[in-house]
Protein backbone atom coordinates (compact mmCIF):
# COMPACT_ATOMS: atom_id res chain seq x y z
CA UNK A 1 0.00 0.00 0.00
CA UNK A 2 3.03 2.44 1.01
CA UNK A 3 4.16 1.76 -2.54
CA UNK A 4 1.32 2.81 -4.48
CA UNK A 5 1.06 6.09 -2.40
CA UNK A 6 5.11 6.40 -2.87
CA UNK A 7 4.27 6.03 -6.72
CA UNK A 8 1.25 8.77 -6.60
CA UNK A 9 3.24 11.08 -4.55
CA UNK A 10 6.42 10.40 -7.33
CA UNK A 11 3.77 10.95 -10.19
CA UNK A 12 1.91 13.72 -8.36
CA UNK A 13 5.67 15.55 -7.08
CA UNK A 14 6.33 15.72 -11.16
CA UNK A 15 3.15 16.52 -12.58
CA UNK A 16 3.88 19.62 -10.85
CA UNK A 17 6.99 20.16 -11.47
CA UNK A 18 5.96 20.10 -15.46
CA UNK A 19 3.23 22.65 -14.65
CA UNK A 20 5.32 25.01 -12.62
CA UNK A 21 7.74 24.65 -15.23
CA UNK A 22 5.40 25.43 -17.76
CA UNK A 23 3.73 28.45 -15.95
CA UNK A 24 7.50 30.13 -15.84
CA UNK A 25 7.38 29.74 -20.07
CA UNK A 26 3.89 30.91 -20.09
CA UNK A 27 5.52 34.04 -17.64
CA UNK A 28 8.27 34.59 -20.15
CA UNK A 29 5.95 34.00 -23.51
CA UNK A 30 7.35 31.12 -24.45
CA UNK A 31 4.76 28.77 -23.19
CA UNK A 32 0.98 28.47 -23.35
CA UNK A 33 -1.35 26.75 -21.05
CA UNK A 34 -4.78 25.37 -21.80
CA UNK A 35 -7.85 25.37 -19.67
CA UNK A 36 -7.04 21.62 -20.69
CA UNK A 37 -3.72 21.91 -18.39
CA UNK A 38 -5.97 23.81 -15.47
CA UNK A 39 -8.84 21.10 -15.51
CA UNK A 40 -5.92 18.21 -15.53
CA UNK A 41 -4.28 19.60 -13.05
CA UNK A 42 -7.38 20.38 -10.78
CA UNK A 43 -8.25 16.51 -11.15
CA UNK A 44 -4.89 15.25 -9.96
CA UNK A 45 -4.49 17.56 -6.79
CA UNK A 46 -8.18 16.14 -6.21
CA UNK A 47 -7.65 12.80 -6.39
CA UNK A 48 -4.35 12.81 -4.20
CA UNK A 49 -5.90 15.45 -1.76
CA UNK A 50 -7.49 12.60 0.47
CA UNK A 51 -4.04 10.90 0.68
CA UNK A 52 -2.51 14.35 1.78
CA UNK A 53 -4.93 14.20 4.28
CA UNK A 54 -4.49 10.67 5.76
CA UNK A 55 -0.44 11.91 6.08
CA UNK A 56 -1.48 15.08 7.92
CA UNK A 57 -3.63 13.08 10.42
CA UNK A 58 -0.31 11.37 11.67
CA UNK A 59 -0.48 7.55 9.53
CA UNK A 60 2.42 5.96 10.06
CA UNK A 61 4.59 6.88 6.67
CA UNK A 62 8.29 5.48 5.79
CA UNK A 63 10.97 8.30 5.60
CA UNK A 64 10.44 8.41 1.77
CA UNK A 65 6.69 8.14 1.27
CA UNK A 66 7.06 11.51 3.92
CA UNK A 67 10.12 13.02 2.19
CA UNK A 68 7.92 12.74 -0.75
CA UNK A 69 4.83 14.54 0.95
CA UNK A 70 6.88 16.82 2.18
CA UNK A 71 7.86 17.74 -1.33
CA UNK A 72 4.35 17.76 -2.47
CA UNK A 73 3.45 20.28 -0.10
CA UNK A 74 6.31 22.32 -0.96
CA UNK A 75 5.22 22.02 -4.55
CA UNK A 76 1.60 22.93 -3.57
CA UNK A 77 2.76 26.60 -2.41
CA UNK A 78 5.39 26.96 -5.38
CA UNK A 79 1.59 26.21 -7.47
CA UNK A 80 -0.47 28.62 -5.61
CA UNK A 81 2.23 31.45 -6.82
CA UNK A 82 2.39 30.05 -10.06
CA UNK A 83 -1.23 30.48 -10.42
CA UNK A 84 -1.35 33.93 -9.36
CA UNK A 85 0.88 34.61 -11.97
CA UNK A 86 -1.30 33.53 -14.49
CA UNK A 87 -4.18 35.15 -13.27
CA UNK A 88 -2.33 38.26 -13.84
CA UNK A 89 -1.20 37.29 -17.15
CA UNK A 90 -4.91 36.26 -18.17
CA UNK A 91 -5.99 39.62 -16.40
CA UNK A 92 -3.48 41.60 -18.71
CA UNK A 93 -4.22 39.78 -22.13
CA UNK A 94 -8.50 40.36 -21.14
CA UNK A 95 -7.44 44.16 -20.99
CA UNK A 96 -4.85 44.19 -23.75
CA UNK A 97 -7.79 42.04 -25.85
CA UNK A 98 -10.74 44.75 -24.93
CA UNK A 99 -7.93 47.52 -26.24
CA UNK A 100 -7.47 46.17 -29.47
CA UNK A 101 -10.77 45.52 -29.86
CA UNK A 102 -11.99 49.49 -29.29
CA UNK A 103 -9.32 50.32 -31.55
CA UNK A 104 -11.19 48.05 -34.31
CA UNK A 105 -14.15 49.68 -33.33
CA UNK A 106 -12.76 53.45 -33.84
CA UNK A 107 -11.06 52.24 -36.96
CA UNK A 108 -14.33 50.87 -38.00
CA UNK A 109 -16.12 54.00 -37.35
CA UNK A 110 -13.67 55.94 -39.49
CA UNK A 111 -14.36 53.58 -42.03
CA UNK A 112 -17.86 54.09 -42.26
CA UNK A 113 -17.91 57.62 -41.95
CA UNK A 114 -15.50 57.84 -45.12
CA UNK A 115 -17.76 55.65 -47.00
CA UNK A 116 -20.74 57.84 -46.21
CA UNK A 117 -18.53 60.87 -47.80
CA UNK A 118 -17.71 58.86 -51.01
Amino acid sequence: MDEHKHERFLAANQGLRDFLHRVEKLVTGTGTITDGDLKALSQRLSNLAPEVGDASRGETLDADLRSEIAEYVKNLRALQTALEKVRCIMLARKLQLEGAKRHLYGLQGWVNAYNQTT
